[in-house]
């Protein structure tokens, strides 16, 4: 295994702009799919809080929002770090890969095999307000294909919603939900026409109540 080594940079989305733009794709994911077919959907919201993002083909992402900080643990499984697909299995590398993570993050995790569907982990202190990420020399873990599941703006979120959804998009809907403005039935026809608007709507609702206290915070919900 190649040296691992700690980098600390703020170069990456705020706690806050991260949370704004998760919250923005689980609403348009609600608004595209049906709760029936929720499993088709990018983002699914966890009941303890935070998001898992999956693509459908074994590729997933946990963003989680804890009173610390925040911690994002992603697992490519094409990637050559993904542990399962390895010739030999290397436990030095999650060794080494989670030095430093606080240990609230690692709890979350009932069991191992959920620790060990990691490529890449990356972590954000509130209180040294930089993210921080221990880096295998010469792989990113997959860390650039799996954050771009995070469409950062409305224009991004449009573009891949035509791709993934086959539809056209109304942008300015995308826009109002992405500055935090609450929708009305109207907007919901003018994404999709053929969704239940009213049924959609509860669903965001539900969301919403959903937050915690961090993620309140940091999206000034009050």
């Amino acid at each position: 295994m190649e040296r691992i080594t700690r980098q600390e940079s703020p170069v990456y989305l705020t706690p806050e702009k991260l949370a704004s733009c998760l919250k923005a794709m689980a609403v348009l994911d609600i608004i595209m799919v049906p709760e029936e077919n929720s499993w088709l959907r990018l983002v699914e919201r966890y009941a303890s809080g935070g998001y898992k993002l999956a693509n459908g083909g074994g590729d997933e992402m946990d963003v989680l929002f804890e009173e610390n900080g925040v911690f994002i643990k992603g697992f490519d499984h094409e990637n050559e770090l993904n542990q399962f697909a390895a010739d030999e299995w290397d436990e030095t590398f999650f060794k080494e890969t989670y030095a430093g993570v606080p240990k609230n993050f690692l709890d979350i995790y009932k069991d191992d095999e959920c620790l060990h569907s990691m490529t890449f982990c990356m972590w954000y202190s509130f209180s040294t307000g930089c993210w921080m990420q221990n880096t295998t020399e010469g792989m990113d873990g997959g860390k650039d294909y799996l954050l771009g599941f995070i469409c950062e703006n409305a224009v991004q979120w449009a573009e891949w919603g035509e791709y993934y959804y086959g539809e056209d998009i109304n942008c300015k809907v995308v826009e109002k939900v992405y500055a935090g403005q609450a929708l009305t039935t109207d907007d919901i026809c003018l994404l999709l026409p053929e969704r239940d608007a009213e049924d959609a709507l509860e669903e965001i609702a539900a969301l919403n109540l959903s937050f915690t206290e961090t993620e309140r915070r940091l999206l000034d919900v009050r």
